[in-house]
């Protein structure tokens, strides 16, 4: 113990060159100009793609099962009675309500004189449907638009 003491004691008195650290203050925001709510555009988005991004909400936040999938799908519902001609989908495991989400696609794809909108869904672990939209969001025009996607519980 005689040994370590002085040891101890050098080890914190000597000046240390190894750790840096810069500490900066953010900027002030701008006076009367509201901070946007809207992500980044991802770098490894192609020229040309659109992104929509926001959170599946319910009315509440809910704990949901282990195992639980949510599935948000961009989708051309022109069609009431047949399968969308068009579809993009994410599907992920998740343990509650709400939750983040994003999708990326080329709009080329996109025919004019349909109409196409956001609808999620949430599943079980086997499968049986818990919560779904019951009004599907209209698709957001911009090329990196914030767009939450509403729930209601399946009784």
């Amino acid at each position: 113990m005689r040994f370590h003491l002085p040891l101890l004691l050098a080890a914190l008195l000597a000046p240390s060159a190894l750790a840096q650290m810069t500490i900066t203050r953010p900027s002030a925001p701008t006076p009367g100009v509201q901070p946007t709510a809207t992500p980044a555009v991802p770098a490894d988005l192609p020229d040309g793609w659109q992104v929509i991004s926001g959170r599946v909400r319910a009315p509440a936040e809910v704990r949901l099962p282990a195992g639980s999938t949510v599935t948000v799908s961009l989708e051309d519902v022109s069609r009431r009675d047949g399968p969308s001609l068009f579809r993009v989908q994410a599907s992920f495991p998740v343990s509650r309500l709400s939750t983040p989400y994003q999708l990326q696609f080329n709009p080329v794809r996109l025919r004019p004189g349909r109409t196409y909108a956001l609808t999620a869904r949430v599943t079980a672990p086997g499968g049986r449907l818990l919560y779904r939209t019951t009004t599907p969001q209209p698709l957001p025009t911009a090329r990196n638009a914030v767009q939450d996607v509403v729930v209601s519980a399946v009784r």
